[in-house]
């Protein structure tokens, strides 16, 4: 089936002290109309953002590309599942794509939705469905994911001499504040979070750069350098980043 792309509605969110969550983007994926008419009317109240892509059972080159450009806070998959190959969408959704992910399926069946939760989804909603529940479903999705954000932020993370504040975005060295971008911020919060284990490039794309390594590109590897450099000047002795040839990076403690 050839895709395409539409925009259902960018609406104005209603005036509020909580802007941000009226702000939420979420992607429609269906093969029919269900979700575009559920939000057609709900839309305007709810202050969502929603685009429309119509797919078949395999990821559209189309669909693709929008992600590669557009990385939504949710995606709501509608489709059937009569074949085993049809999760193969969400398996390839996984790999480019590591926000919320729903499943809005006309199958009821309890092993369908076993083999759905391993592969990733964040919630399974067999049709037919109210409308109403599945807006409720969405919402409370994002109001567990705000509070989950907000308790990781209220933490810092700390590992030999290095400790990251990751409300702030800073990161201190014995004490001293050493200075890095958004982006080796948050690689190296990353690295510290899996500290002990191997990190893929794969990974790493994926995470950080939201797209998938084409086994060529070496701007990570020139990414990792420059945050090895910067820590080392810092005064980092406890710590490394490791290269593990031929699999990837790991953060680990080399005093212990």
């Amino acid at each position: 089936m050839t895709s395409s792309i539409e925009l259902v509605e960018n609406t104005q969110p209603l005036e509020t002290n909580n802007d941000k969550q009226l702000k939420q983007t979420l992607l429609l994926i269906e093969n029919d109309h269900y979700l575009s008419k559920v939000f057609l009317v709900s839309n305007n109240e709810l202050g969502y953002q929603t685009t429309t892509i119509r797919t078949s059972e395999v990821l559209s080159q189309d669909l693709k590309n929008h992600l590669g450009d557009n990385q939504p806070d949710m995606i709501v998959l509608d489709i059937g599942f009569a074949a085993k190959v049809q999760f193969l969408i969400i398996r390839d959704l996984r790999a480019i794509f590591d926000g919320l992910l729903i499943i809005v399926s006309n199958v009821n069946d309890e092993q369908k939705q076993i083999d759905a939760f391993k592969l990733g989804v964040d919630d399974y909603l067999p049709k037919p469905i109210d409308n109403l529940i599945l807006i409720m479903r969405i919402e409370a999705l994002f109001r567990r994911q705000t509070n989950k954000v907000n308790q990781v932020e209220l933490a810092s993370l700390t590992m030999g001499d290095v400790c990251l504040q990751p409300k702030s975005q800073r990161c201190f060295i014995n004490g001293e504040m050493v200075k890095l971008t958004t982006f080796e911020f948050n690689l190296l919060k990353f690295l510290i979070e899996y500290q002990g284990k191997i990190l893929s490039r794969d990974n790493l794309y994926n995470m950080l750069l939201k797209r998938s390594y084409n086994g060529e590109e070496r701007t990570l590897d020139i990414r990792i350098s420059q945050l090895r450099q910067k820590l080392t000047v810092g005064g980092m002795k406890n710590n490394q980043i490791e290269t593990v040839w031929g699999q990837g990076y790991m953060f680990h403690n080399i005093t212990s």
